[in-house]
């Protein structure tokens, strides 16, 4: 992960580097692999938790527990600075990044 991050800086159509769709526990390590790798900002943007199943084209497992507020602290704490949602994430998922942003004062 650092090294396609280092090597992605040399780009300059590419305007920030991260990960979407992985479930939200895998954020922060993956955040921790790529901060100081880059200068452009970073960002995650994980699905809810679930697992999707290519071949039989469903979700399982259930969304995870833990809030996205909860865990965009986290995530900003780790150098992300482009937070959203992907697969099966939810309005409520969103507004809980943004009540956190709005309580931090991130800027």
């Amino acid at each position: 992960m650092a090294a396609c991050v280092a090597q992605l800086g040399e780009f300059p159509q590419i305007a920030a580097v991260g990960v979407n769709c992985s479930r939200p526990e895998l954020m922060t390590p993956l955040l921790r692999r790529m901060r100081g790798h880059t200068d452009k900002p970073l960002l995650v943007y994980p699905n809810s938790g679930e697992r999707y199943d290519a071949k039989s084209k469903q979700w399982s497992g259930s969304a995870g527990t833990t809030r996205f507020g909860h865990q965009a602290r986290e995530w900003y704490a780790e150098g992300a600075r482009l937070i959203g949602g992907c697969c099966r994430t939810t309005p409520e998922d969103i507004r809980g990044v943004s009540a956190c942003a709005e309580a931090e004062h991130w800027k």
